[in-house]
């Protein structure tokens, strides 16, 4: 076992490596798939939780949108497939609702089953997936609302669904070879059956989106981050991808007589593509305590595409245990270091790279950010002194920090770039607001003395 004080002397002496400033374009990911990404493909939830900057600089990166704009309920194909008990592949019967099992890929239906999903019966006046209307860009000419109800599709169509099977369903009622007696619910986690079903027209895959916010949740051709196609056969070699992936976490996490190894896998599952899978194995590695931090930090280092910076962070917290301060002081020293070195080499439109999932300026903006703010919320007054230097640094930058970010009350909207600057405005205040805190905190002790 590493005790924490070698663990301590490890990553005080680390080099974390300065990576060179690269403007937006040069072997980056297309926009298109960064929109999708950041705006309801596998990191971006409800809330814009795991990305405070860079997330909603993608979603406002068309123009002006209210902030409190409705988030309508997404299909997620890799939420759907870690969420379900069964997935299943089915075709279309004569009975509205009801499906029979062609293919079963995940739980105990078979083929030639039956199962009845209410939900998703079409309505009296719904039309098929090619008499829908088609979308223009992210836009949609549909002004009817045909997109938004379920599709009504010929006899033997097929479909993907990913269900749950209701606890008190009654399941026992149902005759062998049958499954209508059994109660399904949607895997998706929000939204019900129609963003827990994948249809198939003309192989490829349809689903429903918000693919603008504000807008509806209209079924459309389904591509999403990291399957950048609508191609049937790629969303089904994803499904298989997840659900090995997440087999492989549960052996793993059933491991107890081998912590090094355990935590080396973990450390493997994080660095993949799957979130649903990482966020567990990040979580476990902060549980399993110092022997995990040196996995811990090589994600910090090179997180994977797309990822959740404040469960990492956490994890480092929890791992750390009682040092948990010093390391993050620590972390934080290197992160000025970092850009001390990059920011004299940046150019006017370096907030591009941004809205780049996985750059070297989106991975450590969004680090610095959640550094400040536990350090903050654990009152370590060793790091302060970091704070202050990172501060004194960021607001002597002209290209990253400008007092009149600051001004305008964003609380109802604004453009990209207003959001960007306004941020870029925030990391020195919150540095500010730490140093004081402490300083205050300080007070407060001699006075009590």
């Amino acid at each position: 076992m590493i005790n924490a004080e070698t663990v301590h002397v490890e990553i005080t002496k680390t080099t974390f490596p300065v990576s060179a400033y690269r403007p937006l374009g040069a072997g980056s990911r297309d926009l298109m798939s960064c929109i999708v990404w950041a705006s309801g493909g596998n990191c971006m939830r409800r809330e814009l939780g795991c990305l405070s900057l860079a997330g909603s600089v993608i979603l406002l990166a068309i123009g002006a949108i209210p902030v409190n704009a409705s988030i309508r309920p997404s299909f997620s194909l890799d939420r759907c497939s870690w969420n379900a008990t069964h997935i299943v592949l089915v075709q279309t019967t004569p009975k509205d609702g009801v499906f029979s099992v062609v293919e079963s890929w995940k739980g105990n239906l078979k083929p030639g089953d039956s199962l009845e999903v209410p939900e998703l019966k079409p309505s009296k006046d719904a039309v098929s997936i090619l008499s829908h209307p088609k979308p223009q860009g992210f836009g949609s000419q549909d002004t009817q609302g045909i997109s938004e109800q379920i599709p009504r599709q010929p006899g033997g169509s097929r479909m993907i669904l990913f269900l749950k099977k209701k606890e008190d369903s009654g399941a026992a009622s149902a005759s062998v070879g049958n499954a209508t007696g059994t109660q399904w619910e949607p895997a998706s986690t929000g939204g019900g059956m129609k963003v827990s079903a994948l249809w198939i027209d003309g192989g490829k895959g349809f689903c429903f989106r918000q693919w603008m916010n504000p807008g509806p949740s209209a079924l459309s051709e389904c591509w999403q981050f990291p399957v950048t196609s609508s191609d049937v056969a790629l969303f089904t070699a994803r499904i298989q991808r997840v659900l090995q992936v997440q087999k492989d976490l549960a052996e793993t996490l059933a491991m107890k007589n081998n912590p090094e190894v355990r935590t080396d896998r973990l450390g493997h599952i994080a660095l993949g593509d799957v979130w649903e899978a990482q966020r567990e194995a990040i979580d476990a590695l902060g549980k399993a305590g110092t022997v995990a931090l040196p996995e811990i930090l090589q994600i910090m280092d090179e997180p994977p595409v797309p990822y959740d910076g404040t469960v990492l962070i956490r994890a480092f917290v929890e791992a750390a245990g009682k040092d948990s301060g010093k390391l993050l002081n620590a972390r934080l020293q290197q992160d000025v270091i970092y850009w001390k070195a990059v920011g004299p080499t940046l150019t006017a439109n370096w907030l591009d790279q941004l809205v780049e999932p996985g750059a070297s300026l989106f991975v450590k903006f969004n680090e610095t950010e959640l550094l400040i703010r536990e350090l903050d919320r654990e009152h370590y007054a060793p790091a302060a002194q970091t704070a202050a230097e990172l501060r004194d640094f960021w607001v002597s930058q002209p290209l990253v920090y400008d007092p009149k970010w600051g001004e305008r009350d964003l609380r109802n909207g604004g453009t990209a770039l207003e959001m960007i600057r306004a941020e870029s405005f925030e990391l020195a205040k919150q540095c500010d607001d730490f140093v004081k805190h402490v300083g205050t905190k300080k007070l407060n002790s001699d006075a009590e003395r």
